[in-house]
């Protein structure tokens, strides 16, 4: 269930996942992408009924949703063109190993 603490500890995760984007520290950012990954999971096993949520609560859970968004819009910026280089990379080598199967080394 997503409680305001469940989505504080998301928010956090979040966070930290942004700063790992910006300092080009995939290893974390893998980690941090599969504890928060754990968090939704068991959030979304259990919906929240937050209809009986305070106001405040409620606003205060959806301003943190809408952070996390923005965050994860941050990530993607950051790790799409890392993905991009790494998929020409390996392209590359699978052409190169499939001509060199083709036609030996030449």
């Amino acid at each position: 269930m997503l409680t305001p603490e469940s989505c504080r500890e998301l928010l956090a995760l979040y966070e930290a996942m942004a700063e790992a984007a910006v300092r080009n520290d995939w290893s974390r950012l893998a980690e941090l992408e599969a504890a928060s990954s754990e968090l939704r999971k068991a959030a979304a096993a259990a919906p929240a009924d937050t209809a009986r949520l305070p106001d405040a609560a409620q606003r205060e859970m959806a301003a943190m949703i809408q952070r996390m968004l923005e965050l994860a819009a941050d990530v993607r910026s950051h790790a799409e063109p890392f993905l991009e280089s790494t998929r020409k990379l390996l392209s590359g080598t699978i052409r190169r190993r499939n001509v060199r199967d083709t036609y030996g080394n030449i």
